[in-house]
């Protein structure tokens, strides 16, 4: 493990099916581990929650949902589901989904394992993101431009974004109390803080930098002019999750 706590492994992933290939080899030792030492269903072992942020980090949506579709075919994997992905409903499955499992089994009081429309990721499933901006509002990349025609590869979510690129990018500003929040519109904190109460508006530029735990790994450093430690993109579209909810979709164009 890395000083700030990255996991070497990912050292060495740069594309989609790399990722998957990972998270296989990553859930399995968290299955052995948890069957090893008699763990209740659950409840975590070691390793869990960095494996859950691998899965938040690496995987889009649609990748993230056939790779929940697959495992659950497994019933070992059943009384994992909490520790290694977390509580359901889950963004990344689709409203037919609703039925593969029983969400209270999962966690008690939980109802439904998928939304009712196809929504924008939940709080808690950003992880540590991908991009963040000057004001500390965090983007995870969740759909991007088809790669050019020569290369059949699917690259990470936040690699090869280069100049021209639309991406599809959710923004999670930072839950506060109400009494915070009225002291930061008053100005006491500055005008980043003040950003940081609200989402990117259309017409906007951005200027977003790679969260530390991306910065710091090799892949990172050795594919330097794919994957940059910073961007500008300009908001295309913007659709908040829900009333009052701290997520909203945007579309970028990188710059």
């Amino acid at each position: 493990m890395s000083a700030v706590g990255y996991p070497r492994p990912y050292d060495g992933i740069s594309t989609i099916h790399e990722a998957v290939a990972f998270l296989d080899a990553a859930f399995a030792t968290q299955l052995d581990d948890a069957t090893m030492q008699d763990t209740k269903p659950n409840e975590p072992t070691a390793g869990d929650a960095r494996v859950r942020e691998a899965f938040c980090a690496l995987l889009p949506p649609d990748v993230q949902r056939r790779f929940f579709l697959r495992i659950i075919g497994d019933r070992r994997y059943w009384p994992r589901l909490r520790t290694l992905i977390g509580s359901p409903p889950y963004s990344f499955l689709l409203p037919e989904d609703e039925g593969v499992l029983r969400a209270s089994g999962i966690r008690r009081g939980r109802v439904h394992m998928a939304a009712a429309d196809v929504t924008a990721t939940s709080y808690a499933e950003f992880g540590k993101g991908h991009y963040e901006d000057a004001a500390g509002r965090l983007y995870r990349v969740v759909a991007r431009d088809a790669p050019p025609a020569a290369s059949s590869k699917m690259l990470l979510p936040w690699i090869g974004l280069a100049s021209g690129v639309r991406i599809v990018a959710d923004v999670r500003v930072q839950k506060r109390a109400i009494q915070t929040k009225l002291a930061i519109a008053k100005g006491r904190s500055g005008p980043a803080a003040q950003a940081s109460l609200v989402f990117p508006q259309v017409g906007d530029v951005l200027t977003l930098r790679l969260v530390s735990v991306l910065r710091n790994t090799a892949v990172a450093a050795a594919a330097a002019a794919a994957a940059p430690d910073a961007l500008r993109a300009s908001v295309q579209l913007g659709r908040q999750k829900a009333p009052r909810s701290p997520v909203a979709r945007l579309v970028l164009c990188v710059q």
